[in-house]
């Protein structure tokens, strides 16, 4: 059994976590909308721990060819306004958050507290 990804501090998880989703040969393709969101799949490429907090970061591609940017994190006790202090800590090396930027929150069955958030420009129509 693959285990995951061990760092001392977010941020070092983050520099990791980061290039690897981020890189387009990384990117997954997403769940049907009209799915619960979605948990954690299992897949430990995505996933890196810091202590008791583990931290799943994935790119999904929607069959919209839509581009979405997921973040989620578990930890015990963890509330949706302590991750998104997290999220802002995970994403400021590389993607700092800007006033106005939209995030959706979503809570999973296994209590994973996902951000996602458009990752690309929508496509263009002609």
């Amino acid at each position: 059994m693959l285990s995951i990804h061990e760092h001392a501090t977010l941020e070092d998880a983050s520099t990791e976590l980061l290039d690897f989703a981020l890189a387009p040969s990384n990117w997954t393709a997403a769940l049907p909308a009209d799915q619960a969101p979605a948990s954690v799949q299992g897949d430990v490429q995505y996933q890196r721990r810091v202590g008791s907090l583990r931290i799943y970061t994935v790119v999904e591609v929607a069959s919209s060819l839509d581009v979405f940017l997921r973040v989620a994190f578990r930890a015990p006790g963890l509330t949706p306004v302590k991750a998104a202090d997290l999220l802002e800590t995970f994403l400021k090396q590389r993607l700092p958050l800007t006033p106005n930027s939209e995030w959706q929150v979503e809570v999973d069955e296994r209590r994973w507290i996902h951000f996602v958030r458009r990752y690309s420009a929508p496509r263009l129509q002609a």
